[in-house]
């Protein structure tokens, strides 16, 4: 039995210990999720659009995450309508950071183990580095999504009495602490993936302005900086909705 293989059935043991019956629905969206990725680099080699790709799989890798999670299905329908919004916003705001940042290809790290192959693969890497930009956003946007919508529930069918006014200021602060640890992990998710690469910049004395100008740095740290907007867009637009169909969900909890 490989590494993976036994990581998998602990993941599995674990998620059944602590969520009980929602486990394989869980477990399953996650190899689905594994299997659309796949399919998405597959067009994409094909000659498909990247974006266009991404985008229309994005959907439905959101569907997934969201209704194979253990939410009621308003709450799911809130949270995908949202993210589904945010990731409309990111497609327009992707092109252009691709298209000013120029954030396409592989950093001078890279040479070396590239030197051995062809670059003219018939696809336009631009268009590449933006559906990857995309995709690695819809983690974070589904999970604030979730989180902000099912909060709110709660506090909706908590106190029926609560005016809009105030459910939406309670909506900002729950959403302040939201997008607090979002940061953080979207934070050290790229510090973690990039500590060795991190060292080999001290190690050859990078200077900060040839740090702050490296193409595998500013690629992944723009990457980052898409989905900490795409989780603060999240927060005003599930607040907006959920107080929209306030009297909804206290018809539904009554």
């Amino acid at each position: 039995m490989g590494v993976i293989t036994s990581l998998a059935l602990v993941l599995l043991v674990l998620l059944i210990l602590v969520t009980g019956k929602d486990t394989f629905s869980i477990f399953g969206g996650l190899i689905l999720n594994f299997i659309l990725i796949f399919m998405v680099i597959i067009l994409i080699s094909l000659g498909t659009s990247p974006l266009l790709t991404a985008f229309i799989f994005g959907l439905i890798i959101l569907a997934l995450i969201i209704f194979f999670s253990p939410v009621d299905l308003k709450t799911g329908l809130v949270a995908y309508l949202v993210s589904v919004s945010v990731v409309l916003v990111l497609v327009a705001l992707v092109v252009p950071i691709q298209h000013f940042g120029q954030l396409q290809g592989f950093g001078n790290e890279s040479n070396e183990e590239l030197g051995g192959f062809s670059l003219l693969i018939g696809i336009s890497f631009q268009s590449i580095s933006s559906a990857a930009i995309l995709l690695s956003a819809l983690g974070a946007i589904a999970e604030a999504s979730i989180a902000m919508a099912s909060a709110l529930k709660e506090l909706i069918e908590q106190t029926p009495d609560l005016d809009r006014r105030d459910l939406y200021r309670d909506g900002v602060e729950i959403g302040g602490k939201i997008m607090g640890t979002a940061y953080n992990t979207l934070f050290f998710g790229f510090f973690g993936g990039y500590l060795a690469l991190f060292i080999w910049f001290i190690e050859l004395k990078y200077s900060p302005s040839l740090l702050i100008n490296d193409k595998l740095f500013i690629a992944e740290a723009a990457s980052v900086l898409v989905s900490m907007i795409a989780v603060t867009l999240t927060v005003p637009l599930t607040t907006f909705l959920m107080v929209h169909w306030q009297q909804k969900f206290q018809i539904s909890s009554k």
